[in-house]
C-alpha cells in the first residue's frame, strides 16, 4: 500500500513550525501505552512529533493536542491518527508525521444504532469493556458515543448478543459509573491497513482488529442535550 497520498494531503495546508506538547496513545501488546512528546511543526490535519522510538507506518495512534501537562490525569476527547512517513534518525530520535482524522462535520452516520432517537458524536474517549464473565476490563478508543451506546475498534472477540459492561471516564459516561449493555454489531474497521496490536508477524500470531457497536440496555441521559464536537487542530 502506497503512503504517499496521505503525506501529500499534509502538505496541502499551510505549516507552522511550533515546538508544543502532545500526548500520543496506541494499543500495545500489553495495553494502551501514553507517551508525550513534542510537535516539530503543526497543520490543519497533521503533525510532525520527535521521538526517540520508531514507529510502524500507518499504525493506528490517538492524539492529544495542544497537551496540557499541568491537567494530564483529566480525560479530553482525543483524535485518531496515522502514521504516514518516519524519517531516518538523527541524534535527536525520529521524526515522525502523522495525519489527524478529523471527522467532517457532515460525516454520515451508519445506519441502525438508535440514530433517529439519540445523537451519536464522532468522540475518541478511553473506554474499559469487559465480558459478563470476568473482571478484567479491555481499555480501547470510542469511535462515536451517545446516550443509547458506544462503538469502539478491538482485536478481541465479539459476538452479535454478548453481555458486556464498559465505563467511560467522562462526563455523563463517568457520572453512570458501569454500564451494562449487549453487542448489537461485529463489522471491519474502515482501514485494515495497519496489523492489529496482539499480531506478531516474526512468531506467526495473527491478530484482526473490529468495530464493535454496544447499545446500553438502558440510555444513561436520554435529557441531555448532544455534546459539542471536539475543536479541529
Amino acid at each position: 500500500m502506497s503512503h504517499q497520498s496521505p503525506a501529500q494531503e499534509l502538505r496541502k495546508h499551510p505549516r507552522a513550525q511550533l515546538r508544543l506538547p502532545v500526548r500520543i496513545r496506541w494499543q500495545g501488546a500489553l495495553g494502551m501505552r501514553l507517551e508525550i512528546a513534542r510537535t516539530t511543526d503543526v497543520a490543519r490535519e497533521g503533525l510532525m512529533v520527535q521521538r526517540s522510538e520508531l514507529c510502524t507506518p500507518m499504525a493506528r495512534l490517538w492524539i492529544a493536542f495542544p497537551f496540557d501537562p499541568v491537567t494530564r490525569s483529566s480525560v479530553q476527547p482525543e483524535t485518531p491518527a496515522r502514521v504516514v512517513r518516519v524519517e531516518e534518525k538523527t541524534e535527536q530520535g525520529y521524526r515522525v508525521a502523522l495525519h489527524l482524522e478529523v471527522p467532517s462535520r457532515d460525516m454520515l452516520r451508519p445506519a441502525g444504532f438508535d440514530r433517529r432517537s439519540h445523537s451519536r458524536i464522532t468522540f475518541a474517549l478511553p473506554i474499559f469493556v469487559r465480558s459478563a464473565s470476568t473482571q478484567w476490563p479491555e481499555e480501547s478508543m470510542t469511535c462515536d458515543v451517545s446516550s443509547a451506546g458506544a462503538s469502539f475498534e478491538t482485536s478481541r472477540i465479539h459476538a452479535a448478543g454478548d453481555e458486556v459492561f464498559a465505563k467511560i471516564p467522562w462526563g455523563e459516561w463517568n457520572r453512570a459509573g458501569e454500564i451494562h449493555g449487549r453487542v448489537v454489531r461485529v463489522g471491519c474497521p474502515p482501514d485494515q491497513s495497519a496489523p492489529a496490536a496482539m499480531a506478531d508477524p516474526e512468531t506467526g500470531i495473527s491478530a484482526v482488529m473490529t468495530r464493535v457497536s454496544v447499545r446500553w440496555t438502558k440510555p444513561t441521559n436520554p435529557e441531555t442535550p448532544p455534546l459539542a464536537s471536539p475543536a479541529k487542530i
